[in-house]
């Protein structure tokens, strides 16, 4: 109602699953995705990412219940144009549909002034490559995957054909990217994020 209140503005569909959200795309082809962020939905990082790659031209604000740097650096790195807190006011919001339709790449003012801005013109300059340049990199991102379903440094070691302080050092760099400590909360990062799904969430609590 919000949304349909405001004038310029059409509301073509609405999706609660993954799936519903693919079928709409594919019937409407919008301008635009407010997509409030939800792990146990599956709507994360991945699969802005996933968006992106089979509809290039659709933008993506994410709509995020964490006011964190590292959680935006990571979404607009996926894919995401923009960036808004659910703790903002609505104006927020507006400000953010507004910036995004005209081309720009819009982070909440609550954390904006903590965002590097060499990061921002990376995003705003890479429309139209077959991937963007990401926050973590491709094997930093095999490594906090790995760490969060709860693989030892040895086991990652292995996987990914590494040294064993190599894979310590790709954990420490990690942490720092982060700001995280503990590898429960890699884990809750990468899960709040929509790195894997509700599955992965079981089998990690069963262990």
């Amino acid at each position: 109602m919000l949304l349909e209140s405001e004038v310029g503005i059409t509301v073509v569909s609405e999706a609660d699953t993954v799936d519903r959200l693919h079928e709409q795309l594919r019937a409407h082809r919008p301008d635009l995705i407010l997509m409030t962020l939800s792990q146990r939905a599956g709507f994360g990082s991945s699969l802005i990412e996933s968006l992106r790659r089979q509809n290039p031209q659709t933008k993506i604000i994410a709509i995020s219940p964490h006011d964190e740097v590292s959680f935006a650096r990571l979404l607009l790195a996926a894919g995401a144009t923009g960036y808004v807190s659910e703790r903002s006011p609505v104006a927020e919001l507006w400000n953010a549909l507004r910036e995004v339709a005209h081309g720009h790449t819009f982070v909440d003012s609550s954390i904006a002034d903590r965002v590097d801005p060499a990061m921002l013109s990376k995003i705003k300059g890479r429309e139209g490559r077959q991937k963007p340049s990401g926050f973590l990199s491709k094997r930093e991102t095999e490594v906090l995957r790995m760490l969060a379903q709860g693989f030892t440094n040895q086991q990652v070691a292995d996987a990914l054909t590494l040294s064993v302080k190599t894979a310590e050092t790709y954990r420490v760099r990690l942490t720092r990217k982060l700001g995280v400590k503990s590898r429960s909360e890699l884990f809750r990062y990468a899960f709040e994020v929509g790195m894997f799904g509700p599955d992965q969430l079981l089998a990690h609590q069963s262990t």
